[in-house]
Formats: structure tokens, sequence, C-alpha cells
């Protein structure tokens, strides 16, 4: 066989050119292996950020401890020291009426009359029909008398004689029973002029000339007096300051209506038990008017030294979360989880509000809280916390 017939045979890469390819491919299996690494790298950052930004971050600060004594000003009603409606004791008309609205009267002085004549004919008839059994309780008793001496002759039997003594008796029960009747009538007659019951101003006149007035107080009254020597201040004390008032405790109450200046009065009387209702206590100060400068029904501002039977707190207003369950302040805890704390208000200042309970010294308060705040929340604490307690939750 010949050369030119052998098979021929495709030549064999050498050894250099393997190792090329192999290099080669570990290349290119590196790159898609990083690729692949930075890919999931990317996404876990991602996913950590996305989680991050998911949790609140908010800012807290702790309460300010408010002192144990301090000042309490709470809203008053000035009354006067004491007041009457005056009503008419016997039925008439008006006669004629003699001081008006703002009248100062002394205690006696005549203020109106009346004409009564129902009342007056009744006085004469009821004079009269006295004086009719006078007359016969003194026949009664000399026929008595005669018949006593007669029984005691044997001229007449005894039964005739008691019942002459009896008939005496009923005679005499009789006019005493006229003397009352009388009495009423004359009661009724003098209640015609209308007299001041104590000194003081008149207030209300409810009367003209002419009207006709009934007896009792199922009418109109005729007129309103009010005595205002001195003046009652009549205050709400919540529960909290409730312990610290005691009678003599000097007070200051302004009175809006006559300026700044204060007016000094101390503390006459208290209810010494609270309203069920208002957990509050009644508490009334006296102030002296004896110059007429006050009047009553103005709206007067009482200021109390007291002190809290607890410890209280000073929070920002924006530290309130109002829920359908209650006032509510979100408080921190260790595992920086959200507590929705229920409190209990004391007074109000405005950018600031007392918290009598539901708070303690170590309490971390949030800080403008966002409604979406649930209990158990995981929250972030701003890096700024302590510096800037003004700041709002992000």
């Amino acid at each position: 066989m010949s050369s030119a017939n052998a098979p021929r045979h495709s030549p064999k890469p050498s050894h250099g050119a393997r190792l090329v390819l192999i290099g080669l491919g570990v290349v290119l299996l590196g790159l898609a292996a990083f690729g692949i690494i930075r890919r999931v790298h990317a996404r876990h950052e991602l996913t950590d950020a996305t989680d991050r930004n998911a949790v609140a971050t908010v800012v807290t600060l702790t309460p300010k401890a408010a002192p144990m004594d301090q000042a309490l000003t709470l809203p008053g009603t000035v009354a006067s020291w004491q007041d009457a409606q005056i009503y008419a004791r016997t039925t008439g008309y008006v006669a004629k009426w003699y001081v008006d609205i703002g009248a100062k009267v002394k205690k006696g002085q005549r203020l109106a009359d009346l004409d009564t004549p129902d009342v007056d004919n009744q006085l004469l008839q009821g004079k009269a029909q006295m004086r009719t059994d006078e007359a016969n309780e003194n026949f009664a008793k000399v026929t008595a008398d005669r018949y006593e001496k007669l029984v005691t002759q044997g001229l007449v039997a005894a039964q005739t004689g008691d019942q002459f003594v009896a008939q005496y008796r009923a005679d005499v029960a009789t006019v005493e029973a006229d003397q009352a009747n009388v009495a009423h009538l004359q009661n009724l007659e003098d209640f015609k002029y209308i007299s001041a019951p104590f000194d003081g101003v008149i207030t209300q006149r409810n009367l003209d000339v002419g009207a006709l007035v009934d007896a009792g107080s199922t009418g109109s009254n005729l007129f309103v007096i009010a005595d205002t020597s001195k003046l009652r201040v009549y205050v709400d004390v919540p529960e909290t300051y409730a312990s610290s008032v005691h009678i003599g405790m000097p007070t200051e109450v302004s009175l809006n209506t006559y300026g700044a200046q204060p007016v000094t009065g101390t503390v006459a009387r208290t209810a010494d038990a609270l309203d069920p209702n208002t957990r509050t206590l009644r508490t009334e100060i006296d102030i002296d008017n004896a110059s007429q400068s006050l009047v009553p029904g103005v709206y007067a501002n009482v200021k109390l030294a007291v002190s809290t039977t607890g410890r209280t707190y000073i929070v920002p207003a924006n530290t309130l979360l109002f829920r359908g369950e209650g006032l509510r302040v979100a408080l921190v805890d260790s595992q920086q989880h959200i507590h929705l704390q229920p409190v209990t208000l004391g007074r109000d200042f405005g950018n600031t509000v007392e918290v009598v309970s539901g708070l303690d010294d170590q309490a971390r308060i949030v800080l403008n809280p966002p409604d979406s705040l649930y209990e158990g929340q995981p929250v972030n604490l701003a890096k700024n916390d302590a510096a800037a307690p003004q700041s709002a939750a992000k």
C-alpha cells in the first residue's frame, strides 16, 4: 500500500493549549460566581434596608416631676352672702310698691302694700263671731255658777248642774277657737305689708300696681333681695388636692371684671365629702364686701396653695394619644417596644399637662407619637434622642 492512500489523522492539541482552555473556563466560572454573589448581597442589603425603614424611629423624653407644693388656680362662682325670694303670704291686689331694683333697704323696711278686701271682711266676720261666742261664754259661766250653788244646796239634781258646767266649758273652747281664727286672719291682714327680711339690695321686682298676687310660693315672687355685705365664692377642688384644703386657709380671688388686683379671702367651710359625679370637693371662700364694690354672679379665679398626696409629672401636650379606650401615652420599654400606658390628667397648662397617675421617673415617653403606633410595636430611638426632645417622630 502506498503512502498516498494511507488514512490521515487530525493533529492533537498540545499540552499548553489545554491549559489555556482550562484557565479560560475557570475565569468564566469565577466571573459568573462573582456576579451571582453580588446580586445576592445586593438583595440582602435591600431587604435589610427595607426592614430598617419599616421600623419607626421615635424621639423620647423622661417626664418632669411636678413640685409637691404648688399654687392651684380654679374657676369659682361668686354668690351673695344671703338672698331671699319674697312671696305674698296673703291673696290680694298690689296697692303700692316703694322700692325698685338696685335699692338698698334695711331690715323691716316697707317694700309694698297689698289691698286684701277678702281678708279684711273675713277678719271682721271672725271678730264678730268671737264677740258672740264670748257673750255666750259669759252667760254660760253665770248659769253654771248658779246651778253649782243650787246643787250644793240640794235644790236641783247634780246631773243638771253638770250639764250647765259642760256647756260652759264648751263655750270656753269655742271662744279659744275663735281667738285662734282671728289671730290667723290678723296675720294675713298684717302680711298685706311686704317688708324686707334683712339688710340688702333689691335685685328683682316682679309686681305692678293692680296686679293680683296669690298667697304662697306657687306664683311669681314679688321681690328678690340679696345681702352683699359679704360674698361667698364657691369652688370645686379636684380629688388630688382635696386633702390639703382646710378651713381658715388664705386664698387669693381674682375677679376679671374688676381688674387684676386679687381680693384676699379665707376658706370658710367645705362639704367634707367628694361629689361622686365630679370627684371634687365643694369649697366656700368668704370675701368682705363692706365697700359694696363687688357684685355677686361674676366669674372668679381662686388661687389656693395646695400640696399633692402623690407624685405628679409635667409632660408636653403633644405626647398624648386619644384612643377609643381612653387617654394614653406611648412608652418605649427596655426591648424598644411600644407600650400604650393609660394616664390620668390633672391641670392643663396649654403646651404642657399634669399627669397625676400612670407614669414614673424612668418612663421613656414618645414625643409626638404617630396615630399608627400599636401595643408591642418595635421602634428605633433617634440618635439625637436626649438632645432634641422637641423633635417629631419619623
